[in-house]
């Protein structure tokens, strides 16, 4: 089978809205607050914390699935 149109094979990416990472990144430091800060699930909870504000800082940049592309 030859494929016409190769868009078609690559599934389209997510994006995630600035708003968006910043309102999860708040949820999750208040979930970190209310475990406390020697929990071993606020530790993972603080790397992802870390992670989703990563993606909210870069207001210039686009968003594509667990990527930032620069503008």
């Amino acid at each position: 089978m030859i494929v016409s149109n190769t868009a078609a094979l690559i599934p389209e990416s997510p994006t995630i809205d600035a708003t968006e990472a910043r309102w999860a990144a708040a949820e999750l430091a208040a979930l970190i607050d209310r475990l406390g800060p020697d929990s071993p699930i606020g530790l993972v909870l603080r790397q992802a914390r870390r992670e989703v504000a990563s993606l909210a800082q870069s207001a210039m940049g686009t968003i594509v699935g667990p990527f930032r592309v620069a503008a």
